[in-house]
């Protein structure tokens, strides 16, 4: 199994003046390198950036922290002081499952299957805690479940031998590989000072396969950009938000 996961960090901090209680400072970071999918490398990725090996196996889900961008942001004092946290990613996904038919001599025969599982969660904390961040800390940005099986090997086993006669490996092979852009608001309360906001995203899945079958994964962030933006929440608004 190959896991991948590509992220390379580049820091881009903007900051702005207030110019309303209503809106109020506002800090980012970038992250510059795009993923981008390889038509000529079975639709892996093209990043020029460092790999992220992640550790697990193929029967046990694992999960590793690839990345992150962090931006600080000073903020007023008074009640009803927000943030608006909006982590931004384009984020890629590859499966690929090989199912071949099953000579494990096991009578009947197990149908073959392959099985990929892969996603992306993006995780926000605020001086280092996720408490109090609306409406959770993590979401997941993107997932994939792909799951490949047959019955039908036997019924063409003719065609799954050479010329001679002699029985070759018949298999049935499955790749997906899509690229897409992702964002969600972070809202959280926070008092009078300088606070550091941390995004961070992880690659989880886990692959199985029966015998003579395959499934591999790989995972690909950027280019990305987190914008902080500092709110203030009146009484009167109709906001859901608790002070």
């Amino acid at each position: 199994m190959r896991k991948l996961c590509l992220a390379t960090i580049a820091t881009l901090l903007l900051t702005g003046s207030a110019f309303a209680q209503a809106s109020g400072n506002f800090s980012a970071t970038a992250v510059t390198p795009a993923c981008m999918i390889n038509f000529g490398n079975n639709g892996k990725f093209t990043n020029n950036s460092p790999t992220c090996n992640l550790p697990g196996t193929t029967t046990t889900p694992y999960s590793a922290e690839c990345g992150m961008m962090a931006a600080s942001i000073k903020t007023s004092n008074g009640s009803g002081v927000t943030l608006d946290i909006r982590p931004s990613l384009d984020t890629g996904l590859f499966t690929e499952t090989n199912i071949s038919k099953n000579t494990s001599g096991v009578v009947p025969l197990p149908i073959p299957t392959a099985t990929a599982d892969i996603g992306i969660q993006v995780c926000v904390t605020v001086d280092g805690s996720g408490a109090g961040i609306l409406p959770a800390s993590c979401v997941i940005y993107d997932q994939r479940f792909q799951q490949l099986s047959s019955n039908l090997f036997n019924a063409v086993l003719p065609a799954c031998a050479d010329a001679t006669g002699v029985t070759a490996p018949c298999n049935l092979d499955l790749i997906l590989s899509t690229l897409s852009a992702h964002s969600f608001d972070f809202v959280v309360p926070v008092g009078q000072g300088t606070h550091t906001v941390l995004a961070t995203w992880s690659v989880f899945g886990q692959t199985a396969a029966t015998q003579g079958s395959t499934a591999q994964i790989g995972a690909c962030v950027g280019p990305g950009i987190i914008t902080v933006t500092q709110m203030k929440v009146f009484n009167n608004s109709g906001s859901l938000l608790q002070f």
